[in-house]
């Protein structure tokens, strides 16, 4: 059984498209000041963070709009491209929850810049409990040693 997991439309756009269209944007302009020989240290700093973003955001991945489980595997969608993860490949799966979002961050396989690492928000998902329970699940048949280690990425100091 496949099921779609979606975020609301209002989510998508402005947490996900607009501060990677305005990054890109950002981008462009720093490009133009370097060119012309107008760009300050401050412009380059801002250019080189947007680039990141725009980069985390649109290439990467990491905050996808909708997530896909079926009975073969995982896939993650975004800007009409997916990262898919079958089952039978997932060697290594890790969720960590942070305190002040109520957002987490799910790892998979060996995950580096481009592809493996996911910023998931269960509360804002179409049946985020039910992606929350399936993962846990697949988490402890692929990596038992995290199924009770419950860590959080950022704890709350007083």
């Amino acid at each position: 059984m496949i099921k779609e997991f979606r975020y609301p439309y209002r989510r998508v756009l402005f947490s996900i498209i607009v501060p990677t269209v305005l990054s890109a944007l950002v981008v462009l302009y720093v490009v133009v000041t370097v060119m012309t020989k107008e760009s300050t240290d401050t412009s380059l700093s801002i250019g080189f963070l947007a680039l990141l973003i725009f980069l985390d955001h649109f290439v990467a991945l990491s905050h996808p709009e909708i997530v896909t489980m079926s009975e073969n595997g995982l896939e993650f969608t975004g800007f009409n491209r997916s990262h898919r993860y079958p089952f039978d490949q997932i060697q290594r799966i890790n969720l960590r929850k942070t305190s002040f979002t109520k957002s987490a961050y799910l790892r998979i396989n060996e995950a580096g810049l481009l592809k493996g690492r996911y910023w998931i928000q269960f509360d804002n998902l179409s049946d985020g409990d039910e992606l929350l329970a399936r993962l846990n699940a697949l988490i402890e048949v692929k990596h038992p040693m995290m199924k009770n280690f419950d860590r959080r990425s950022f704890t709350r100091t007083k």
